[in-house]
């Protein structure tokens, strides 16, 4: 069943494509909407033995000849994903690792070396068309309540980068800093090696909606919030300030950015409004 009319989309239906970090909130998700399309889909997981779950989910959903799990321990090493891409034709790349380092300058060059990796492995299989790499709206700007702010396709978090080399930066500024370096690198890379296939980034802020399998994943990520918020109260968390997007939606810009023609070499945003925690707890109370 098609999620989108796409009449001739660049990546055909049925055709392999790549998702990394399968087994995380957002990667979950792009791939279970990308099977919803049509699509074949080979997901990559740092263990295949710990996240078995993610093979059991898809093939039992989709059929076993749709989707494939793969390992890729490291992504960080060289060569890390040139055994994934073997006949796709999509690379869709969500999956970002800044928790093994309290580095921010290594954490930010872990991420940019597993972009890289990412798109280097793509370019190497003849039958690729299209890679998508999720970045996120912080690589452009913060969020600034009550602040009217411009953005184009050429705004980059300049105030994050700058913090980020600071002493001590928090975990948001080395994330978004990771994401504006990284972006930037893979446009640097795409202007040097002119590939053959078509890169697009797709810009999140924070995901709300249901996760794929609860007993398997938990409250990943911005779905915590809803555990603090009901299930666990606390009374004195506060969501920071920022924008949201149905988890669902955000997986599904994923694949229109894999398949549609007309959209090159964009920045997609993936943002519907402002996050508010009043609203939240208005809809859970319901």
């Amino acid at each position: 069943m098609a999620l989108f009319n796409i009449s001739k989309p660049t990546v055909p239906l049925g055709s392999w494509v790549v998702v990394t970090g399968v087994s995380g909130l957002v990667g979950s998700h792009v791939a279970d909407q990308a099977l919803r399309a049509g699509f074949r889909v080979r997901g990559t997981t740092r263990s295949t033995e710990k996240n078995a779950w993610v093979k059991q989910h898809f093939q039992k959903a989709y059929g076993v000849e749709n989707f494939e799990l793969l390992e890729v321990p490291d992504m960080v090493a060289k060569g890390a994903f040139e055994k994934v891409v073997a006949g796709a034709s999509g690379f869709i790349h969500v999956a970002i690792d800044t928790a093994g380092s309290v580095n921010a300058h290594l954490a930010i060059e872990n991420v940019v070396d597993a972009a890289i990796n990412g798109i280097e492995a793509a370019a190497k299989e003849p039958t690729m068309k299209r890679f998508v790499y999720t970045s996120s709206s912080y690589a452009a700007t913060f969020p600034s309540p009550n602040e009217k702010v411009v953005i184009t396709t050429e705004t980059f978090n300049d105030e994050a980068a700058t913090r980020a080399k600071l002493p001590d930066p928090e975990g948001d500024i080395v994330y978004a800093a990771s994401k504006v370096e990284a972006e930037r690198q893979i446009m640097a890379w795409v202007k040097e090696n002119k590939p053959d296939f078509v890169v697009n980034t797709v810009l999140p802020n924070a995901n709300i909606g249901p996760v794929i399998s609860s007993a398997h994943q938990g409250y990943p990520t911005s779905s915590r919030w809803v555990k603090a918020l009901c299930g666990d109260y606390d009374v004195d968390f506060k969501i920071p300030a920022q924008h949201f997007v149905n988890v669902q939606d955000d997986a599904r810009l994923h694949c229109i950015a894999l398949a549609h023609p007309s959209i090159e070499f964009e920045r997609v945003f993936a943002v519907a409004g402002p996050v508010k925690s009043n609203a939240i707890i208005g809809i859970l109370s319901r």
